[in-house]
C-alpha cells in the first residue's frame, strides 16, 4: 500500500485525505499552522463540489450545515437585475444547487472525517527530493519526512510550487477585497445571494445568508495593492464607499463587529503548463489560483481532489496516475482561471462601457446563463 504526504490542511489538502482513505490509500497532512483555522469568511460551494462531496458521503453535513441558493443575482444599484441563475433549474439538470456557508464550519466538517492522528499541525513545508523510490519532504524545523508521493495543496504562496515552478508570478486584478460573516436577520430573501454593482471601477457587494443567524457579505473595489486599514474608521469609510448602495448593505456593515473584516488583494497566476513533477503533484490554488469571481476556487480544488484519488486508484504506477490526473484537470481549471480573470476585467470598467456590459448581460436570457454556468461547472 503506497503512503502519502499532503501539504496543507485547507479545504483541497482535507478533501484529498477523505477521498484517497476511501480507497484505502495513507496519507499524513502537514499543516504549518498550529490549529485547523480557516482564514476566511463564508464560501459557495458550487454543485461540482456538492457532487464530489456525495461520492464520499458527507455531502448531506454540508448542506444541513449552510444555506441552499434559490436565486443568485447580480443587479445594479436600484436591484434592477442584470444576469440571474435560478437555483432549482441548475438542481433539476446538476442535482445540486450552490450552498453557502461558513469557511470555519465547513472545514471542521472536513476535518472530522480525517484521522486526528493524520494531522500534524505547526509543520511549515520547505522543499522536497526525490529518488528513485521514494520523495522526501524537508520542513523549516529541518525535519523530513519520507512518502511514496506528495501533494501541494499549500495554497496560492506554495512552496511546492516555487520549487516546481519558480518563474511563476502572482498578477493583481486590480481589486481589493473586504469580507465578513455578521449576524443579521434577514426579512425575505432567505435563500437568495446578490451581486450588487456600482457604476465605479471595481465597487460591488455580494451577500448572502450562510445558515439560519448569519450573512456573508464581500466589498469589491479598485485599489492598489497592499494597501492597509484603520481599524478605528475601518466602517465608517466602508459605508462611505457605498453611500450609493441600497440600505441593506448599510446595515449589513453596520451590523458586523469590525474585528471580523478581512481586507485580501485579490491575486492569481496565469495557468501553469504542468501540475507535476515526478511524484509530486499540485492542487488547489497552488495548482491554479482564481480569482473569486465565479465561486469556483473552492469547488475547483474539491474536483482535483476526486480526480487525483481515481487516477491514484486506477494506476499502480504513482508517477502515472499523478500525470494522468493533471491531463485531465489543467485544461478545465485554466479556463476557470482565465473566465475569473476576465470578469474581474468587467467588473473593473465604469462609466459607458460597464452601461454597455450591464446592457449585454441583461439581454441574455437566463437559459443562456444557466448553460454557461452548466459548462463552468461540469465541462
Amino acid at each position: 500500500m503506497s503512503q502519502g504526504i499532503i501539504i496543507g490542511a485547507g479545504i483541497g489538502g482535507l478533501t484529498t485525505a477523505i477521498a484517497l482513505a476511501k480507497e484505502g490509500i495513507s496519507v499524513t497532512i502537514y499543516e504549518q499552522s498550529h490549529e485547523i483555522k480557516e482564514v476566511g469568511a463564508g464560501i459557495w460551494v458550487a454543485p461540482n463540489g456538492l457532487k464530489v462531496y456525495e461520492e464520499l458521503g458527507i455531502s448531506k453535513d454540508i448542506i444541513t450545515a449552510g444555506k441552499a441558493l434559490e436565486k443568485i443575482s447580480i443587479v445594479d444599484l436600484n436591484f434592477k437585475p442584470i444576469s440571474e441563475i435560478i437555483g432549482k433549474s441548475i438542481e433539476r439538470k446538476h442535482r445540486f444547487t450552490t450552498v453557502a456557508i461558513h469557511r470555519a464550519i465547513l472545514q471542521k466538517i472536513l476535518a472530522s472525517f480525517v484521522p486526528k492522528d493524520t494531522i500534524i499541525l505547526g509543520k511549515k513545508f520547505k522543499s522536497y527530493t526525490q529518488t528513485k523510490d521514494a520523495i522526501i519532504a524537508e520542513f523549516d524545523d529541518e525535519t523530513k519526512v519520507e512518502a511514496d508521493f506528495l501533494i501541494g495543496a499549500d495554497g496560492i504562496k506554495s512552496n511546492a510550487r516555487l520549487q516546481m515552478q519558480p518563474d511563476t508570478k502572482l498578477r493583481y486584478s486590480g481589486q481589493t477585497c473586504w469580507r465578513f460573516v455578521t449576524d443579521f436577520d434577514f426579512p425575505n430573501e432567505e435563500g437568495n445571494m446578490y451581486e450588487v454593482w456600482s457604476d465605479k471601477k471595481g465597487l460591488r457587494v455580494g451577500y448572502s445568508k450562510i445558515n439560519n443567524k448569519q450573512a456573508y457579505v464581500f466589498i469589491t473595489n479598485y485599489e492598489k495593492a497592499g494597501g492597509k486599514d484603520n481599524p478605528a474608521t475601518l466602517k465608517y469609510n466602508l459605508l462611505e464607499l457605498c453611500y450609493k448602495f441600497p440600505l441593506i448593505i448599510k446595515q449589513l456593515v453596520n451590523s458586523c463587529n469590525v474585528n471580523d473584516i478581512i481586507r485580501t488583494d485579490l491575486f492569481d497566476f496565469k495557468p501553469l503548463k504542468s501540475w507535476t513533477d515526478g511524484k509530486i503533484a499540485l492542487l488547489g490554488d497552488a495548482a491554479h489560483a482564481t480569482t473569486p469571481n465565479l465561486g469556483q476556487g473552492a469547488s475547483q480544488a474539491i474536483e482535483d481532489a476526486y480526480v487525483l484519488t481515481q487516477q491514484l486508484r486506477s494506476n499502480t504506477d504513482i508517477e502515472k496516475g499523478l500525470k494522468t490526473y493533471e491531463q485531465v484537470r489543467i485544461k478545465k481549471a485554466a479556463y476557470i482561471t482565465n473566465a475569473s480573470w476576465q470578469f474581474a476585467k468587467i467588473t473593473n470598467t465604469s462609466g459607458l462601457t460597464k452601461a454597455l456590459i450591464k446592457g449585454v448581460l441583461r439581454w441574455m436570457p437566463n437559459s443562456i446563463n444557466e448553460k454557461t454556468i452548466g459548462q463552468t461547472l461540469f465541462a
